[in-house]
């Protein structure tokens, strides 16, 4: 009846460490994607607290930082990131979700501020909250040393022409 305790005891053991080590596994699977959608996040926050010192050093191309020198413009995006965005409560309004394996790069290639090497780019879609309404779409790269940053936001799937 010993050894079959002892081996009853070890059993559940190595099962329960098995799970924490598949648990960890998969946490680690989103390849960046969690990270991408913490970005999108804190850039909405600060777009729509009209917070210019926390928004401004994350965007990545000219084209989108002369959204935010426009008043009309920086005003229309204000409104616009508050029907999908809530500061109050600092969370999206609908689901969002990253594409880690969307390649933005030949988009971005000569567009961006910084000349830094392009390490990887993604999108981040936000569903509206409203029904019919288009998604947001926040264009990610991370550049060679560099943090994730938001080349431009889009509303629903679109082209852009960055040059």
């Amino acid at each position: 009846m010993v050894n079959k305790n002892k081996f009853s005891s070890a059993w559940y053991a190595l099962n329960a460490a098995l799970l924490l080590l598949l648990g960890s596994g998969l946490n680690g699977c989103d390849r960046g994607a969690g990270e991408e959608v913490g970005v999108a996040r804190k850039f909405a926050d600060a777009v729509t607290r009209n917070d210019s010192a926390r928004r401004d050093p994350m965007i990545a191309t000219q084209k989108f930082k002369d959204y935010f020198t426009n008043p009309y413009v920086a005003h229309d995006m204000l409104a616009w990131f508050r029907s999908f965005y809530d500061y109050k409560a600092g969370r999206f309004l609908g689901a969002a979700d990253a594409d880690v394996d969307r390649n933005l790069t030949t988009d971005l290639e000569g567009a961006l501020l910084d000349t830094a090497h392009i390490e990887e780019t993604g999108m981040v879609k936000v569903e509206s909250p409203n029904a019919g309404e288009d998604a947001a779409f926040f264009w990610m790269v991370r550049q060679e040393g560099k943090p994730w940053r938001v080349a431009i936001v889009t509303k629903g799937e679109a082209e852009v022409n960055f040059r």
